[in-house]
């Protein structure tokens, strides 16, 4: 599976959309889909389920997630937080998640509304004591939410393991990595690990490292007018035909093919 790893700066984002990613990813806060119009896919891990107007769904910290709207305009609130933000929840977020992500007409519970549409007026209007704000309407939120998802453990040892794992690789991917190198960094055994990549994140560990650095060689073809063979090199390859080969298996056309279509789009 082509997953990135956001690395989120901020605390929370709160907004209202009318799309929603199709791109699997995974970070280490909540995310939180309010349907008010439309039809969508939403993924979580292996947990797939149609959600519709009125349905909420929510992924926990570093569960693969992506949505799929069939490129038809809907309407979505949006909140992405930090557990940081309500450290009352801390252990639930560390040890369980919903057995399934989509909850059921969330929207019957006004609680629940008032909680996101507060959040998201707050996050925009940017005024003092925001951050307190949130912290109250999370309070609300999650309550709510934890009284009705049905949850289960999700062993938060190997999910610290993972998330180590993950990190390793994300800061280090541009380089001679290997399991054998992070098996060494980590003092976890090499064979653990390429079990973890297939039970956990539903790839191997090459295909994950080849997803990582086409990621990035994508974030460059776009960015400026760098030679493909320095992009190459840059992100970890030792020789341009494997890039080629690694990047035409993921995208489907040639790095050139991707410069080409991307400056095209910006150009429209």
């Amino acid at each position: 599976m082509f997953f990135t790893i956001e690395k989120k700066k901020n605390s929370y984002e709160a907004r209202r959309t009318e799309h929603l990613g199709p791109t699997p990813h995974l970070h280490s806060h909540i995310e939180i889909i309010l349907v008010h119009d439309g039809v969508c896919l939403g993924v979580a891990d292996n947990n797939e389920c149609e959600m519709v107007s009125g349905d909420l769904f929510i992924s926990f910290p570093n569960q693969i997630h992506y949505y799929l709207d069939n490129d038809k305009r809907g309407k979505y609130s949006l909140l992405i937080v930090s557990p940081e933000v309500c450290p009352e929840f801390s252990r639930i977020f560390k040890t369980m998640v919903p057995r399934c992500p989509i909850l059921k007409n969330a929207a019957q519970n006004e609680n629940i509304v008032w909680a996101i549409e507060r959040a998201i007026d707050a996050h925009r209007a940017k005024a003092d004591f925001s951050q307190i704000e949130m912290h109250g309407y999370m309070l609300v939120l999650f309550s709510e939410l934890f009284r009705t998802l049905e949850m289960t453990e999700n062993g938060s040892c190997e999910t610290d393991i993972v998330k180590n794992i993950i990190n390793f690789c994300y800061e280090n991917y541009d380089s001679d990595i290997s399991l054998q190198s992070i098996s060494d960094e980590l003092h976890i055994s090499r064979y653990y690990i390429s079990h973890l990549f297939s039970r956990k994140l539903h790839t191997g560990f090459n295909d994950y490292i080849n997803s990582l650095r086409i990621s990035r060689a994508c974030e460059m073809l776009k960015a400026d007018d760098s030679p493909i063979t320095e992009i190459a090199y840059a992100v970890g390859y030792n020789s341009i035909r494997t890039f080629n080969r690694c990047f035409h298996e993921i995208m489907d056309m040639t790095p050139k093919e991707y410069r080409s279509r991307a400056r095209a789009k910006k150009e429209q």
